[in-house]
């Protein structure tokens, strides 16, 4: 029969699923024969090119009971009907059972990771939502599928983005007991789903039904029943105690029409810092403690049987004590944290029919978040001048403030229907986001002492804190901004049966964004960049019958990233930065230790001799806007998944991203600004060799800044420097060389064509969904490579400052393994119900190490350089004849690799994570007795050390090596709680 006439031959079956109260169910698990279907955002769900003839529709979705209907199938018609799903009790034995079995979608080309609430339960308890994302093949917390930390992922709650428009990364997330389900998204989603550089998490809460139901629980643990992986000489903190109450009620105000939801949360959290500062205990006496409350309601509206409202309103508090505490601050050294949040949204669903409904959306955030100094802001700090963990007395340095805010609105409307004789599904919307940062860092007291460590220092003499008679100070490194962003698209996204074993799916999103600033300095706002962009997204869905029911999918997609501040805080006129100084004080020592300095009484000093400049960290550098693009990511993702039977799934994918139009500063005149010198010896302050592998440490290149140059030959003409024992130039360079040296930076914000990210990662899947269990495990191998590991803004490794494109010496084995990704990854998590009412889940990973390389900061004070050059005085031999430190005054904070990046790797970690409850059901009520234990195998691996090899211990030697973070130790946490 000719493909037209099969086609016409067949029919199809859609429909509706629905709650007692005629509310849309989405996520609902449809299964007709082999065909599998999941309900949309309106319950609607569509299976068409069926055989004529007698089928079984059964319908499942956590909490409501399963149903399951006949139907007859006629040729060239599509049945209509409507399931209507009985809600159960609300516990978690009832949710294990309803649990839907393991299906592969045949519609659309995604692959993801969503969790339910009963996974969620049954997994070993997180306060934090985001941990939740490690049960994601090849993802972690931050770091979804190679993405550029935190800030290349975009967060929805309930709809709403609650991206951060000032660093990107999530603002809010709710309690993970609050959560009905999170999804992560990403490989290989619709051009309907936002853009992002590595991944979408979408969470959503719980709402209220026709049934009274809810829960409160409380959970308890603390340092004398826990592990410790604090080792003395290492750097580190880990958790002394935490006290938590959760709680949420749920249920009808109106009968079948109007719902409520309302959960509350209160933490108490302190923990315990190793104490460098004093020898009074190992623990520092006052060590950092939080408090947070968190609330949410939430209610759902059906006005009619075509429509429904939901809106949310969540609000968050934090304060905390001794914020910062390293234990290298003394107590009135660390900060005073106050934060609020407060995010809302409100939802209209219109259904006219299964095949057409509209969702629209309103929503968004604002936060307010402050670090205050415990003595008055007129106080400076006292910071010793060293590499590393530098000791701090009597403030906190700088002060904070920040206030993010958004407000976005979505409208999206889906149709199905048959054109052209072929099935077609298609969704058609906009999206429009407004977001605002404010943000203003301040140094206390308008300067910092910064003496170096010499015997006999007390932070409470100024006498003592005298070398050389000179007492550094630092000024500057203020930062302000006050910016806006605007992020909207318009998209249509198509899935088309082409026939009853191959589906279509292409899509077009066309976005556009906008970055507004307020000059620092005060002036009118100004746009600072914007871009429009078409997105493509095309997928291919077939089922591979002949081979055993193997579902193949492909897809290729453009995602860009949203728009946040950090793109464009480097825009001429925007005034964000100011360049640290460090400034030695010549004067007597005053015999208050808060005396301060304006800059104008600095300045009257040094004219007469009494303050010096020694250095600048340059941090204040802008460019104008040439050639701004958004940056984006190219997908490439492929994959065959199949069935084994109606419990199993295992599935195989391989994923390709390359990040482009990467944004940062640029000089365009960058290699004549610099003269590069070849194999420069390192020294330390005394003009001892710094040793690296156990040889004095050579630098392969050092490019120094022709400004510096210059500067130091204008003070040789004046006569200022006339120390014979030192280089006061480049060796080699001719006296025509230095005349025709130039420093003209012309520093442009613009796409960087060098700047390069490769992702590519293999997936193995495995699932298994039963009635009183459930299981997935997951294995990856991954390669991460570039020269760039952000979107925006300064490489990692680094304090701030523009960037490698700025700055010469930070390009110097600056390709390689990136750092934020594992070679190999294993997962495997496990929950259902056990014998004698337990209950019970675990979730076991392993990964190879990240990729770690030693670096060396420039310090002109703190640190030397020299080359060997022909002897005078040895016929043959070699000296070694140190720089002046003037030549690097411009260069302090810039970082050079010192191996190619990712050239070593840390140790692989493994780590088991178990949680256990036991039921003791009371009528409608259900108590229940919960215990967690986290790293039960006692892993102690080391995840950060300290990588700048001229880093300090002490009065001297070098830190280089030493340990600063460690995987959390073996934990214990208990809880009890009531469900009802």
């Amino acid at each position: 029969m000719p493909a037209a006439g099969l086609a016409q031959a067949r029919g199809g079956i859609e429909g509706r699923v629905i709650d007692p109260a005629g509310r849309p169910l989405a996520a609902a698990d449809v299964s007709v024969g082999r065909w599998r279907a999941t309900t949309d955002a309106d319950g609607a769900w569509r299976i068409t090119r069926l055989e004529p003839g007698p089928y079984r529709i059964a319908v499942r979705r956590l909490g409501y009971r399963p149903s399951r209907l006949d139907v007859d199938v006629e040729a060239g018609r599509t049945a209509r009907v409507t399931v209507t799903l009985e809600l159960v009790p609300f516990t978690l034995d009832s949710l294990v059972v309803s649990a839907p079995p393991s299906t592969i979608s045949t519609t659309d080309v995604e692959l993801g990771t969503k969790l339910t609430v009963s996974e969620i339960a049954l997994l070993p308890s997180t306060f934090d939502a985001r941990q939740l994302i490690a049960l994601t093949p090849g993802a972690r917390p931050d770091q979804i599928w190679g993405g550029a930390s935190d800030q290349a992922n975009s967060y929805s709650l309930d709809g709403t983005t609650v991206n951060h428009p000032g660093l990107g990364g999530a603002l809010l997330l709710p309690s993970p007991s609050w959560i009905e389900t999170l999804e992560v998204r990403g490989l290989g989603a619709g051009a309907d789903v936002g853009s992002a550089q590595g991944g979408l998490v979408e969470v959503v809460t719980l709402s209220g039904r026709n049934v009274i139901e809810g829960a409160l629980r409380t959970s308890f643990e603390s340092q004398r029943l826990n592990g410790t992986n604090l080792i003395a000489g290492e750097i580190g903190s880990e958790l002394a105690s935490r006290r938590e109450l959760d709680g949420q009620v749920r249920g009808p105000l109106v009968h079948d029409r109007l719902h409520f939801a309302l959960f509350g949360h209160v933490i108490r959290q302190e923990e315990q810092v190793l104490n460098y500062l004093t020898t009074s205990g190992a623990f520092v006496a006052q060590p950092p403690s939080y408090r947070e409350e968190r609330a949410l309601a939430k209610l759902t509206w059906k006005p009619s049987g075509r429509d429904l409202l939901e809106g949310s309103l969540m609000g968050r508090y934090q304060d905390g004590e001794r914020v910062g505490q390293t234990g290298y601050e003394a107590g009135d050294a660390t900060e005073r944290l106050r934060q609020s949040n407060l995010t809302g949204n409100l939802t209209w669903q219109r259904s006219w029919s299964p095949r057409s409904a509209l969702t629209v959306r309103v929503g968004g955030f604002t936060a307010r978040e402050w670090h205050d100094p415990y003595d008055h802001a007129a106080v400076p700090g006292i910071e010793l001048l060293t590499r590393g963990n530098p000791p701090r007395y009597q403030n906190a340095v700088f002060r904070t403030g920040s206030a993010p805010s958004s407000l976005g609105l979505t409208a999206a409307w889906t149709g199905r229907g048959r054109l052209a004789g072929l099935e077609h599904e298609v969704k058609v919307g906009g999206e429009y986001t407004l977001g605002g940062w404010w943000y203003d860092r301040q140094r206390n007291g308008g300067m910092t002492w910064r003496p170096l460590r010499v015997l006999g220092f007390d932070p409470g003499t100024p006498a003592t804190w005298a070398y050389l008679g000179a007492i550094p100070t630092g000024w500057g490194g203020d930062v302000r901004i006050d910016s806006d962003v605007r992020n909207a698209a318009l998209f249509v996204q198509e899935q088309i049966g082409i026939s009853s074993w191959l589906r279509f799916n292409p899509g077009f999103r066309y976005a556009w964004w906008t970055g507004a600033l307020t000059p620092a300095g005060g002036g009118p706002r100004f746009t600072a960049v914007r871009d429009a962009a078409l997105e493509p997204r095309i997928g291919v869905v077939a089922e591979l019958n002949a081979l055993g029911g193997v579902v193949a999918k492909a897809h290729w997609g453009r995602y860009h990233q949203p728009m946040f501040a950090a793109l464009f805080d480097r825009v001429t006129g925007a005034g964000t930065y100011s360049d640290e100084e460090i400034w030695s004080y010549l004067g007597p020592p005053s015999a208050n230790p808060a005396q301060t300095f304006t800059i104008h009484e600095r300045d009257s000093l040094a004219a007469a001799g009494l303050f010096r400049f020694d250095e600048s960290v340059r941090l204040d550098q802008t460019g104008r806007v040439e050639q701004y693009r958004q940056p984006y990511m190219d997908q490439i993702v492929l994959s065959l998944e199949r069935a084994i039977g109606t419990r199993w799934k295992v599935g195989v994918a391989y994923v390709h991203r390359r990040n482009r139009d990467m944004v940062a500063l640029v000089d365009r005149k960058l290699a004549s600004n610099y003269t590069v010198v070849d194999s420069v010896i390192m020294l330390d302050r005394f003009g001892q060799p710094v040793f690296f592998a156990g040889r004095p440490l050579v630098l392969d290149r050092l490019a120094i800044s022709n400004e510096d140059i210059l500067y130091v030959q204008e003070l040789l003409r004046q006569g200022q420097l006339t120390d014979p024992n030192v280089l006061y130039a480049p060796p080699g360079l001719t006296p025509a060389q230095l005349a025709a040296l130039r420093y003209d930076p012309d520093l442009v914000l613009t796409k960087v064509p060098q700047a390069t990210r490769r992702f590519g990662q293999l997936q193995l899947r495995l699932d298994a969904r039963y009635r009183t269990w459930w299981a997935g495990a997951s294995a990856t191998i991954s390669a991460l490579d570039g020269n760039y590991n952000v979107v925006a803004g300064p490489d990692d490794y680094t304090n701030g400052g523009p960037g490698p494109w700025v700055r010469l010496n930070e390009q110097y084995n600056f390709y390689g393994a990136l750092n934020n990704q594992s070679r190999f990854e294993g997962k495997v998590y496990l929950g259902g119900l056990l014998p004698a009412r337990f209950r019970g889940g675990l979730f076991l990973s392993y990964a190879t190490g990240d990729r770690v390389t030693p670096t060396l900061p420039i310090d002109g004070l703190l640190s030397e350089f020299a080359v060997a050059v022909p002897s005078a005085s040895i016929p043959g031999g070699l000296d070694t004849v140190p720089f002046h430190r003037f030549l690097f005054r411009s260069e302090t904070g810039q970082r050079i690799f010192i191996q190619p990046r990712g050239t070593y790797g840390y140790e692989p970690r493994a780590s088991l994570d178990l949680h256990l409850e036991r039921s003791f059901p009371r009528g409608g009520t259900e108590v229940l007795l919960v215990v967690d234990a986290f790293n039960v195998l006692g892993d102690r691996s080391v995840t950060g050390i300290q990588t700048e090899v001229n880093a300090l211990a002490g009065f001297a030697g070098t830190d280089y090596g030493r340990v600063l973070s460690r995987v959390p130790p073996r934990t214990l946490r208990l809880g009890a709680g009531v469900r009802f």
